[in-house]
């Protein structure tokens, strides 16, 4: 491997497969556990789960990528169906001065969104099982090469300059289309789980880079654009407070009332009086 390489040794491929799951009794379930001389990866295509790593809980839907690196507790839970996923590990990989078989920093969420890349890496993943299973010659060694491909194209996306600035750039195209979202839609029950899923991130992701970008989170601002839209009817219409309420999401008056009492820091009809 040359210099500048991130790697200074390859993955080897030990295991892995691709799963449907259709609901219960048939669901995909694996309590607390770890991998003591290895690493997985956990690709997520289709449905949803619900995922601890190393003590933190992730939300995953369709293009989450997760690693279970080396000797860190996780479980695995599918929660909304079908739930396909497909699974590799790994060992003897050394990425830079990370531990053994870590390909992300322990500092790091073990979570790459792939978006448009996903179909990419999901024909990586199978090709090298589908070559891992042909027991061929050679299978062992064409199905090494799949993984070393496979980890060059999440170097790119998740270690290198420009691909990690166009990750970046795609996660901030995902927080302003929650963000109009909100603005355009602030009477339907938005729920950070939706956003998540309307922008194709994990929930947790989405709301740290929502605050980050914005400066509130996805909550707090779906509020102030109902708060905002209820100020204007109230100054331009004589629409009822109730039927204002209706209008700008709110299931009852006093939901409604003491949101704005919260937020403007007066009550309806004193705002639509000037007050």
């Amino acid at each position: 491997m040359g210099e500048a390489s991130l790697f200074r040794s390859r993955p080897a491929f030990i295991s892995g497969a691709a799963f449907l799951a259709d609901g219960n009794p048939n669901r995909f379930m694996l309590e607390l556990h770890k991998h003591d001389a290895n690493s997985e990866m956990l690709l997520v295509e289709e449905g949803e789960g619900e995922f601890e790593i190393d003590g933190r809980s992730y939300t995953a839907g369709p293009g989450t990528l997760l690693f279970y690196q080396r000797g860190l507790w996780h479980k695995e839970l599918s929660t909304k169906h079908p739930f396909r996923a497909t699974y590799i590990g790994f060992t003897d990989m050394q990425v830079g001065e990370l531990p053994p078989d870590y390909f992300l920093d322990p500092d790091r969420e073990p979570v790459i969104e792939l978006h448009e890349q996903m179909p990419a890496i999901a024909a990586l993943m199978r090709a090298c099982i589908g070559e891992y299973g042909r027991m061929e010659p050679e299978s062992r060694l064409a199905s090494d090469h799949y993984l070393g491909l496979l980890f060059v194209k999440l170097a790119r996306i998740a270690h290198y300059g420009d691909a990690a600035e166009r990750t970046r750039s795609t996660a901030k195209e995902a927080v302003w289309k929650a963000k109009r979202m909100m603005e355009e839609n602030y009477a339907a029950p938005l729920t950070l789980k939706s956003l998540a899923a309307e922008t194709f991130m994990n929930k947790y992701h989405l709301a740290h880079l929502f605050k980050e970008t914005v400066g509130v989170s996805p909550i707090r601002f779906l509020v102030y654009c109902r708060m905002e839209a209820a100020k204007r009817y109230l100054r331009t219409t004589a629409l009822q407070v109730k039927d204002i309420a209706d209008i700008v999401g709110y299931q009852s008056e006093p939901s409604f009332y003491n949101a704005f009492m919260k937020t403007v820091g007066t009550t309806p009809r004193k705002f639509r009086e000037g007050g």
